[in-house]
């Protein structure tokens, strides 16, 4: 199974419950880095997986 796929920053409060979380569950995953001074959080593709620009977001395969 495919590592799951957490965007933001490990540095994020929100960002690092989510990871706590997986951790505790054994869970794969993969961080993938948002920057936010070039407000990639406001990009197209971002907003495509959370419509309201937040990090974190999780992705799981297709979902």
């Amino acid at each position: 199974m495919a590592p799951v796929k957490v965007f933001g920053s490990a540095a994020f409060t929100n960002v690092a419950r989510v990871l706590v979380c997986l951790e505790e569950v054994g869970a794969e995953y993969e961080i993938v880095d948002v920057d936010f001074h070039a407000r990639e959080h406001k990009a197209p593709d971002h907003l495509a997986r959370n419509p309201f620009g937040q990090v974190p977001a999780f992705q799981d395969g297709d979902l």
